[in-house]
């Protein structure tokens, strides 16, 4: 069952991310050039932290979509059915979700496994080191199971016809974001709470998504399937949406059991990962809405996505840094 497959490697690509992750800063803590360890270097810092905070999203992502599936499972023996339908049924009530990680956890991977290579230079090419290997394996993980393009066109496709089939109006919901939001959203932001922020930021993406599927639908009614480049752009934002949404249900979980000081770290890769979502987000939803929108209506569209893409700003550089430094004090993935 593709559905099962898809969330398997989603889980199994993170073993192979934490692995090549382990051999870059093992590698990086070796290596010297101008008489110092190359892992001193903040360029390669910047790859080793934003290593980590791939995979560590898609870690919570995983956690989450296991976790839905299991109290499913659950619910549905309560019902009376069976373990093994009960299975199945459980896993396919999670299409959507198990297709946005299929492509979510690859694409993670081959970002890791192309920074290893990079960090190992010519030694990456070198089947001494098994840098090369990893590589090389990573590459399938976004052909099987269903291609990663055939993904993208599922994620969306399947979101947009299951808000239709379930009465939800995604076109009226759409039309009043457009007249209602406005452009004070710096006074709406709650930076008072920082879970309350990262939540406002979190709705605010889902927005974006919903902005999207309802101006498709309203203009192509279910004439959108051949607007392939649109449904990847609108599956793009979703899988956004579901990894920070994800990371930040982990580091709220985290901290009422560890407590504060045990999480910063983890808050540090929560607001790298939402800061660099939104501006990705707002390129694909412009790009999307450039696509079919044009005139007035687009100018205001596109002032929309402007609106309920900004987040406040983050000293990234810094982030990276405190991330990549802990990974080099202890020689491995430990997060």
């Amino acid at each position: 069952m593709l559905h099962m497959g898809r969330i398997k490697l989603g889980g199994t690509v993170l073993g192979a991310a934490k692995r090549a992750i382990t051999q870059s800063v093992n590698y990086a803590n070796e290596r010297k050039q101008f008489g110092v360890a190359i892992s001193s270097f903040a360029a390669i810092k910047f790859k080793l932290a934003e290593q980590v905070i791939r995979t560590w999203v898609t870690e919570s992502a995983v956690y989450r979509v296991s976790k839905n599936i299991d109290d499913m499972i659950n619910i549905l023996i309560e019902e009376g059915k069976e373990k093994p339908a009960a299975t199945i049924d459980g896993i396919a009530h999670y299409a959507i979700e198990a297709a946005a990680l299929k492509v979510f956890g690859s694409e993670a991977l081959n970002y890791v496994v192309d920074e290893a290579v990079q960090i190992f230079g010519g030694m990456g090419f070198s089947a001494e080191t098994d840098v090369d290997r990893a590589y090389r394996d990573s590459r399938i993980n976004r052909i099987f199971e269903g291609t990663n393009e055939i993904n993208r066109l599922l994620v969306s496709d399947t979101t947009i016809k299951k808000a239709l089939k379930t009465g939800f109006d995604v076109v009226r919901y759409a039309n009043s974001i457009v007249k209602n939001l406005n452009n004070e959203v710096d006074a709406n932001i709650p930076k008072d709470d920082y879970f309350s922020e990262k939540r406002f930021y979190v709705s605010n993406f889902k927005k974006t998504a919903l902005l999207l599927m309802g101006a498709l639908s309203e203009k192509m009614e279910r004439n959108f399937l051949s607007e392939q480049e649109i449904l990847s752009n609108i599956s793009d934002i979703i899988m956004v949406v579901y990894g920070a949404e994800s990371a930040l249900l982990r580091v709220e979980k985290l901290q009422s059991m560890k407590g504060e000081e045990a999480v910063k770290l983890n808050k540090d890769m929560m607001d790298v990962y939402i800061y660099d979502s939104a501006c990705n987000l707002n390129k694909s939803a412009k790009d999307a809405i450039n696509s079919f929108v044009t005139g007035e209506e687009q100018e205001i569209m596109l002032d929309r996505i402007d609106i309920l893409s900004k987040v406040c700003p983050v000293n990234v550089k810094e982030a990276r840094r405190r991330i990549a430094d802990k990974l080099i004090d202890e020689n491995r993935y430990c997060y």
